[in-house]
């Protein structure tokens, strides 16, 4: 994991701009939308809603909005399996089911170093947890993405493995947080692809790192997307590149600015307009005022 010098230390900076002024009451209201496109048989997409139970299992076609207080802690992800018949779905399950017994570990971190490693760690027991999930299915290989938002004292922190990704749209300006684990995006750094290159270089589809990558996890280790503290009108959307393979940046820009009542359904609808060639899901945090 890499580091942010914005965020040395992720909690005490916001409580002591918080003994300064009294801060405004704000809510999230949380949209979530999944759909299974237009040309896959089965939805190997998953998500997790800070533990609620929004559904009976993953649907093809699923979509929900609501509102809630923002409390001392919440946790978020998005993602989207891999490895073929039923096994994509079997991997991503298993790691919605990890997180949840990891949800207060990664929020009861005392700092930004110690929550990195709990993310770690959680990491690490939700690959072995989907490789034997894996090979009771029949399957030889399987494995999900990941991203995930942790929320804790009204500040957000997100990490990330494989090419799910994380925007922020802040102040009408579209951040993307994450970089995609791909050999693609290894080539970058190797100066043999520009990164306008690597997003249509048929690399861009293998992963370097995801949940279930090896039997020997010591090596899985979860990318650093950004720490910040929620501001009124933030929105930050998690989503499997089911969107952005089908919607260009402009587009998911455009669709998140709208502030739609269901933003979430809103970009999965773009997605299956262009062609839906794949799952799609997302997930938008938009921070609201109380």
């Amino acid at each position: 994991m890499t580091g942010n010098k914005g965020c040395a230390d992720l909690f005490s900076v916001s409580l002591k701009h918080s003994e300064k002024r009294v801060m405004k009451k704000l809510r999230l209201k949380i949209s979530v939308s999944t759909n299974i496109g237009h040309i896959r048989t089965n939805n190997e997409d998953n998500f997790y809603a800070d533990g609620k139970k929004l559904t009976d299992g993953i649907s093809d076609d699923f979509s929900t909005v609501y509102e809630e207080e923002i409390t001392d802690t919440a946790v978020f992800a998005v993602c989207d399996g891999m490895g073929g018949e039923s096994c994509g779905e079997v991997a991503s399950a298993a790691a919605v089911k990890v997180l949840g017994k990891y949800r207060d570990l990664i929020n009861g971190a005392e700092n930004l170093k110690e929550q990195g490693s709990t993310v770690d760690a959680y990491a690490k027991a939700a690959s072995r947890y989907i490789n034997e999930k894996v090979a009771e299915a029949g399957g030889e290989r399987g494995g999900t993405t990941l991203t995930l938002a942790c929320i804790r004292d009204r500040i957000i922190t997100m990490y990330y493995l494989g090419d799910s990704r994380i925007y922020l749209l802040r102040d009408g300006v579209l951040t993307r947080l994450t970089r995609d684990h791909t050999v693609a995006y290894d080539m970058i750094d190797s100066s043999v692809l520009t990164e306008e290159e690597a997003e249509v270089s048929p690399d861009r589809h293998k992963l370097t790192m995801y949940l279930g990558i090896d039997e020997d996890t010591d090596g899985v280790r979860a990318g650093f997307a950004g720490s910040y503290t929620l501001t009124e009108g933030d929105r930050y959307l998690m989503c499997t590149d089911g969107l952005n393979e089908m919607c260009s940046t402009e587009e998911i820009k455009s669709v998140l600015a709208a502030a739609d009542r269901n933003t979430a359904r809103s970009l999965v609808e773009s997605a299956l307009e262009n062609g839906g060639r794949d799952n799609v899901t997302c997930l938008v945090i938009e921070v609201v005022s109380k």
